[in-house]
């Protein structure tokens, strides 16, 4: 089924890359930020100045959209972000994670246009725009805006909001929750103790003798009366 299916690709790109010339800049010449749907594999650019869309698998893309029915921007952003780096591998914010994708439908004077952007930390670029015929077989993209400059990993083309356009979904990136330390418990310290005063006993008083007895007086103290 798989096999089918890429050589049915296969032959619709290779027809269309026959039949579609590139389309031409205002004053006539071929667009050179155009590049037709071909199955040739041609090697990605290399460098600073290689375009975005060097770093996005362009033609499987394409096919989630002609074969797999993905006819909405909603539902390619969805597919494009399920599995991170699958079909993107543009890290501009530099935190080697593949920076998540969206997606935003554009007007084509004839068919359909999408364009790919992607979505730093440090705002929103333009990737690419993809185009596609009336039935949704895929004509080939810009590297960039339509009809305007290449957006390139060095000099990124800030994403522009169209007018009248309906917003683009959201990405949902899941953050972990944040830790918040506790505060350490508070001791209270214990009131000091009272000083304890020792007790002083007191000598208990002396017996009275039996009667007629004479009492021993201590030493150098008053001699008792005689009876």
């Amino acid at each position: 089924m798989f096999e089918s299916t890429a050589r049915s690709a296969a032959l619709v790109l290779a027809v269309l890359a026959v039949a579609c010339g590139k389309p031409v800049d205002p004053s006539g010449d071929e667009d050179a930020t155009f590049t037709r749907a071909s199955m040739a594999g041609a090697p990605a650019p290399t460098g600073v100045d290689r375009p975005l869309s060097a770093d996005l698998a362009v033609e499987p893309v394409s096919m989630l959209v002609s074969f797999n029915r993905l006819k909405t921007a909603d539902k390619l952003q969805e597919a494009l972000n399920k599995q991170p780096g699958q079909f993107s591998h543009i890290d501009l914010d530099k935190d080697a994670q593949p920076d998540p994708l969206t997606v935003a439908d554009r007007a084509a004077k004839d068919g359909h246009a999408f364009e790919i952007r992607v979505r730093p930390k440090t705002g929103e670029f333009v990737v690419a725009t993809m185009l596609f015929d009336p039935e949704w077989s895929y004509l080939g993209h810009y590297d960039g805006v339509m009809g305007g400059a290449a957006s390139t990993t060095a000099r990124p083309l800030p994403a522009v909001p169209q007018v009248n356009a309906a917003p683009v979904a959201p990405v949902v990136v899941a953050t972990p929750p944040a830790v918040v330390p506790s505060a350490p418990p508070t001791q209270v310290a214990a009131p000091p103790a009272a000083p304890v005063t020792p007790a002083i006993a007191e000598a208990p008083a002396p017996a009275p003798g039996p009667a007629g007895a004479v009492q021993a007086a201590p030493a150098g103290g008053a001699q008792p009366a005689q009876p």
